[in-house]
């Protein structure tokens, strides 16, 4: 083999692994950062969704976890704070249980754009990186409606809730990696809902699939049950400091 073909041959070579070695360090590069982002986008995304345990204890000495007297019940046209207890309550539960199933048409459908959008990010972020939360066996301990407000274009409520459940979260394989499948945990939140009026939505027939508009399905006709109050923005309380 003549000497300069020998060399190119090696140059080649050379020049392989050179390109090799850039992709990697690029790969790498690339990794590191989406997985910072990641992380970032995380923390904020549970940051922004938490009240700590000062902020609740101000909240207690103000006396702001009283339910609404019969002076602010009457913007809503309503003396059943029973009601809307119940009404408030199943809404959060079903929202819950939605969460635990990837039912992102029904979370949709039980909460407001920026809620959706919110939580279905944070449930896509957790199953890039082969986590998903568990949510079951939910108990109502305590509901407590402490603000009502209305204007024209809409009606808002915030409403402490206090349930038990058990709560844990799972890997791709299955195992737990947080949390206990067993024991129930006790968890308080606060919650905003809210009505708006005058917009008539695009959800899913919970049937069939089909897109509707109206109070029923044109599809397989079943009947399309009203939402008309909607989860906005929910917080969790929990002990410690605030992570600033």
């Amino acid at each position: 083999m003549d000497a300069s073909v020998g060399i190119g041959i090696f140059m080649m070579f050379v020049g392989f692994f050179q390109v090799f070695i850039y992709f990697f360090i690029f790969y790498f590069i690339i990794k590191v950062f989406t997985h910072s982002v990641r992380r970032e986008n995380n923390h904020s995304f549970f940051k922004n969704n938490v009240v700590y345990k000062y902020d609740y204890e101000e909240r207690k000495r103000r006396n702001i976890y009283e339910d609404v007297g019969p002076e602010q019940l009457q913007k809503f046209n309503t003396d059943n704070l029973h009601g809307f207890k119940n009404k408030f309550y199943q809404i959060f539960e079903d929202f819950e249980y939605a969460y635990n199933d990837l039912d992102y048409d029904k979370m949709k459908r039980l909460s407001t754009p920026q809620m959706y959008n919110n939580y279905s990010t944070g449930i896509k972020l957790d199953l890039e990186v082969g986590k998903k939360k568990i949510i079951k066996d939910i108990k109502r301990n305590k509901i407590i409606v402490y603000e009502l407000d209305s204007t024209i274009a809409k009606q808002s409520a915030s409403v402490f809730i206090e349930i038990s459940y058990i709560s844990y979260t799972i890997n791709k394989q299955g195992f737990v990696i947080s949390g206990n499948r067993y024991q129930p945990i006790t968890e308080k939140f606060e919650i905003i809902f809210r009505k708006d009026f005058g917009k008539e939505e695009i959800i899913k027939c919970p049937n069939c699939g089909a897109t509707v508009t109206g109070d029923k399905c044109e599809y397989c006709r079943s009947a399309i049950p009203p939402i008309d109050w909607r989860i906005h923005n929910i917080r969790r309380i929990l002990d410690g400091k605030k992570d600033e």
